[in-house]
C-alpha cells in the first residue's frame, strides 16, 4: 500500500455530509531552517520532528498524526492520532523557506499561529506541491472560509443522536447536549459528559 492510499483510507470515514478533499500532503512540526542548520544534528532532528498527513477539506484540516521514517523522511503507514482545524477560525497563512525545505504557517482569527515545514519535491504525497501553491492563495483570498460557511451543518438539537470521531480515530455513539461557539458537549455511553468540536461530531 502507498502513502496516498493510506491516507485515502483513513480520510474517507471521516468526512461529512458535503464535505470533500480538496489538498493532501506530507508535512511535519520541527525546528526552524537556521536551527536545523546551525545547531540539530541529523539524528537529533529525527527525534525532534511530529510528522503528519495533511488533509484539507471544504470545512477542515485534519492532521493524522503519523512518524517519519528515518532512512527516507517519508511518513510511516500509521494513524497515531488526529487533530482538527476548522477552517473557518483561520485569517491567513505565510509561507517562508526555500528549496526543498519550506514551511507553512497558519494564523488564527484569535491571534494563534501553527508552522508546518514540507518537502515540495519529495512527492511523499502526491499532493504535496500543490498544497504549498494553492493553499495559500485558497485561504488569503477568503475563499476557504466561505466554501467552509456553504456546508456548514445545521447544529444539531439537544437529544440527538450523534457519532464522535476521537482524536485516536475511534469513533463513538453519544447524546447531545448542548451546542455552543462550534462546539457540542455529547454524553457518552458511560454517562460523562465532555465537549467536542463541531467537526468531531456527525449523524449517529
Amino acid at each position: 500500500m502507498t502513502p496516498d492510499q493510506f491516507l485515502q483510507g483513513q480520510v474517507m470515514p471521516m468526512l461529512g455530509p458535503g464535505e470533500q478533499v480538496l489538498h493532501t500532503a506530507y508535512m511535519r512540526r520541527q525546528p526552524g531552517l537556521w536551527a536545523q542548520m546551525l545547531v540539530i544534528g541529523a539524528l537529533i532532528l529525527y527525534w525532534v520532528t511530529t510528522a503528519y498527513f495533511v488533509v484539507l477539506t471544504n470545512r477542515r484540516a485534519i492532521l493524522i498524526r503519523t512518524k517519519m521514517s528515518f532512512w527516507t523522511g517519508g511518513p510511516k503507514l500509521l494513524n497515531l492520532g488526529i487533530e482538527q482545524w476548522d477552517v473557518r477560525a483561520l485569517a491567513q497563512c505565510t509561507t517562508s523557506g526555500f528549496a526543498n525545505n519550506r514551511s507553512m504557517t497558519f494564523h488564527y482569527r484569535d491571534g494563534r499561529t501553527d508552522t508546518l515545514r514540507l518537502s515540495p519535491w519529495s512527492g511523499k504525497i502526491a499532493g504535496t506541491k500543490a498544497f504549498l501553491e494553492l493553499v495559500p492563495q485558497l485561504i488569503n483570498s477568503g475563499h476557504l472560509q466561505q466554501l467552509a460557511l456553504a456546508v456548514a451543518p445545521e447544529p444539531f438539537r439537544p437529544g440527538a443522536a450523534v457519532i464522535i470521531s476521537a482524536p485516536d480515530g475511534s469513533r463513538y455513539p453519544a447524546t447531545v447536549v448542548t451546542w455552543a461557539a462550534g462546539q457540542y458537549q455529547c454524553t457518552l455511553a458511560d454517562g460523562q459528559a465532555h465537549w467536542f468540536p463541531e467537526a468531531a461530531v456527525a449523524v449517529g
